[in-house]
């Protein structure tokens, strides 16, 4: 089953038929196959145009789809890097974006803008007679400028107002006639009430094929576990749609939620505004994506939502009655292929813990009457391998179990009343040594509530309590064995962090083992702006940063550093990673003694330390955070570099062979500071595009060198402030 990454470039390939225009001309000669839909994910925004692929190439044909004028050129070295908009008769607008040269035309415009400006940077803004464009002309180059991971057009339709619409909705058509692909339903608690076969978490299921055709193509899907469910509750979906003869996944058009033929959720990704792009994690789920590095549509409403392409008679979470439901989802692509998933919720009530135990006797006994359980025994060095023991049922409440010929580890017992899972129970027949004990303390942020997990190293075998302790009181939570190695503390609502400094875990051992961890933090309101200090950081937010009350912590930690940099702060850690903002949140940094140095956040994956904000001249520093982290100021002392420049040092060229300047500059560590780069030739500014993607600056030279000596000097910087300075010459004979 496949996966899609939403922060990754993924390249899908669909291909359009020879006469798919239907309204507008085809934008580029450079292919008919596209890499990116409308509506897609990416990091805190979506997706809104295509990208057409141009298969590695640089300098294929840009036309105009229609009739018009342009009416914005826009050069940045990041985004979209060269773009073109071009407002058409009937008042749609078209963007062309990561352009590698507009037409000759377009470029001595730009030149001209470029040095009246005194920036290689460009927003300009032109009028309706100034540069008309008829039908088909050509209007610039595909190329890879910006921020991007390879040579694409990306193209967008927005209407007269600028909101983005769907192309392939309105405007062109493919070839496609496969169905999208169902892959897992995830049940989302959204109360400290709510149990989802038994347990307080994320529960994810698996969705498999019912009726498959000969083109492996399948229409119907269903869940085959009945899910019991007790409170409020939401649905996620994790889907993908393909395309003939592509073997790559992409983003869906449409999906519809119905329980009991009534329905509770519908989404179709027509157009939408840019106002909403922070709100990306109101649809896609934040905390499957922190956690499991998936994407799955969030099939209900969260406070606050404001996006346009979700059916505002959605729910906000679903309680059912007791008693069997009928689950149902339709998935809709661009051109109406569909899927269906069915299943069956069953709404349950409020039980007693299912067992207890006398570990000392192996005796089992169940809190009620149940005939229909399963035992399963594992050690440690057979986790994958489940045994079922023998026992014997003394009653219909009471088992015992013969003591274990090998030293086993756990016992696993599971519930099951006509198909539902419940929680299981884990139970040692090992003797542990209370002194070998260790673990892990992770905190979650599952919407309104915070869990805490304690990840032990391996399996104990002991009960234990969590304590919240601070300003004199403590709050005190039994602890479940959510996992073999894994405790949890369930839904925990957020007042009961309030003022706390501390939390801890107590072994039910003799005498009582305790873990300690420092906790300092503070309950954010999702209506006001609000701050927190911890020693020279500082976390504030903004009316906007959540979508509900949230809780943030920070705390000092030992990490190795890279000797490479100079490490001037502890590096901190902010956490939840789980929370959802609705905006964002500021982490600052002062220290007036500091002159020099930056924010770096640690990419665990990568092991690598990325610059994320530096320190100016009064010693403060501000980034925007979308999620937690570990986070560290640090200083390096590596200049840039400079390199392959052409002309070549000290070379002898004809006229006709200087027509442009380019070279590569590097910085491994902080970056190119775009701002501080300077080029002149012959005492006098170049402009130039800096192409990030291939470390690339480049600069076309408008007019013809004089014979004799030329100097070219270049100057740039690093984000943390190291200069690297460049002087050659060369000769036009």
């Amino acid at each position: 089953m496949k996966q899609k990454l939403i922060i990754s470039f993924i390249i899908l390939s669909y291909f359009l038929t020879e006469d798919s225009s239907l309204n507008y001309l085809w934008p580029t000669n450079t292919s008919k196959t596209i890499t990116t839909l409308f509506g897609e994910k990416r990091s805190r925004r979506f997706h809104a145009g295509i990208d057409v692929r141009t298969y590695g190439r640089i300098g294929d044909k840009i036309f105009a789809v229609e009739s018009g004028y342009i009416s914005r050129i826009k050069i940045s070295p990041d985004g979209y890097g060269k773009a073109l908009y071009l407002t058409l008769d009937d008042g749609n607008i078209i963007l062309y974006a990561h352009i590698d040269r507009y037409n000759s035309e377009i470029e001595l415009l730009v030149n001209k803008l470029r040095i009246n400006k005194k920036s290689s940077s460009l927003n300009h803004f032109l009028k309706k007679d100034e540069l008309r464009v008829q039908k088909g002309e050509l209007l610039g180059y595909c190329g890879d400028t910006g921020s991007l991971s390879g040579p694409h057009l990306h193209f967008e339709i927005r209407d007269p107002s600028g909101h983005p619409i769907n192309p392939l909705k309105n405007f062109y058509s493919i070839v496609d006639t496969l169905r999208p692909i169902a892959e897992s339903l995830a049940i989302i608690p959204l109360s400290n009430k709510t149990y989802i076969n038994g347990l307080q978490k994320y529960n994810l299921f698996d969705i498999e094929p019912l009726i498959v055709n000969n083109d492996n193509n399948s229409y119907k899907y269903f869940i085959k576990d009945t899910i019991s469910v007790i409170g409020k509750f939401g649905l996620g979906l994790e889907t993908h749609d393909e395309i003939n003869s592509s073997p790559f996944d992409f983003g869906i058009y449409e999906i519809e939620l119905f329980i009991d033929n009534q329905k509770q959720y519908k989404i179709n990704f027509d157009k939408y505004c840019f106002d909403h792009d922070h709100l990306i994690y109101n649809e896609l789920d934040y905390y499957l994506l922190e956690k499991e590095s998936r994407s799955f549509h969030r099939l209900f409403l969260n406070e606050n939502t404001e996006l346009d392409f979700i059916d505002r008679d959605s729910n906000e979470g679903i309680t059912l009655d007791k008693g069997y439901h009928n689950l149902i989802i339709n998935v809709i692509d661009n051109f109406d292929n569909s899927i269906q998933i069915q299943g069956v919720l069953k709404g349950d009530i409020v039980l007693s813990p299912d067992i207890i135990y006398d570990n000392n006797n192996y005796l089992i006994q169940t809190s009620n009457t149940n005939n229909n359980l399963s035992f399963y025994l594992s050690t440690r060095y057979e986790n994958s391998q489940k045994i079922i023991p023998n026992y014997k049922q003394l009653d219909s409440t009471l088992f015992s179990f013969d003591k274990p010929l090998k030293p086993y580890e756990v016992l696993e017992i599971f519930n099951k009343d006509k198909g539902i899972k419940s929680k299981s129970t884990y139970i040692s027949f090992y003797d542990y040594d209370p002194y070998k004990i260790s673990g892990t303390f992770e905190l979650e942020h599952i919407n309104r509530y915070i869990n805490i997990n304690f990840k032990e190293n391996e399996f104990s075998g002991f009960n234990a309590k969590l304590i919240l302790s601070g300003n004199g009181k403590k709050n005190i939570i039994d602890l479940n064995r959510y996992s073999k190695n894994v405790l949890s503390s369930g839904l925990i609502e957020l007042n009961r962090f309030e003022d706390i400094n501390q939390i801890s875990i107590i072994y039910d051992t003799n005498p009582e083992i305790i873990f300690n961890k420092n906790l300092y933090g503070k309950i954010f309101s999702s209506e006001q702006e609000s701050s927190f200090k911890f020693k020279n950081f500082e976390i504030i937010s903004n009316k906007e940063s959540f979508n509900f009350d949230s809780f943030i912590s920070i705390h000092e930690d030992q990490i190795d550093i890279p000797k490479e940099f100079i490490k001037i702060s502890n590096p901190i850690i902010i956490s939840p990673n789980t929370i959802s903002f609705k905006d964002y949140i500021t982490l600052k940094y002062e220290n007036k003694k500091l002159i020099k140095g930056g924010i770096y956040q640690l990419n665990e994956e990568k092991e690598k330390w990325i610059f994320k904000g530096k320190i100016n001249s009064f010693g403060q520093a501000e980034i925007k955070l979308f999620s937690g982290g570990i986070f560290c100021i640090l200083d390096e002392e590596e200049k840039p570099l400079i390199k392959n420049i052409f002309p070549n040092p000290n070379s002898y060229y004809n006229v006709k062979e200087v027509d442009k300047i380019n070279f590569n500059i590097l910085d491994v560590h902080s970056k190119i500071d775009y701002d501080s780069i300077e080029i002149n030739l012959n005492n006098q500014p170049i402009y130039f595009d800096y192409i990030p993607y291939r470390d690339l600056l480049r600069a076309d030279l408008f007019n013809e060198l004089d014979s004799g000596e030329n100097t070219l000097k270049i100057s740039i910087k690093d984000n943390i402030g190291n200069k690297t300075n460049k002087e050659i010459r060369f000769f036009i004979k």
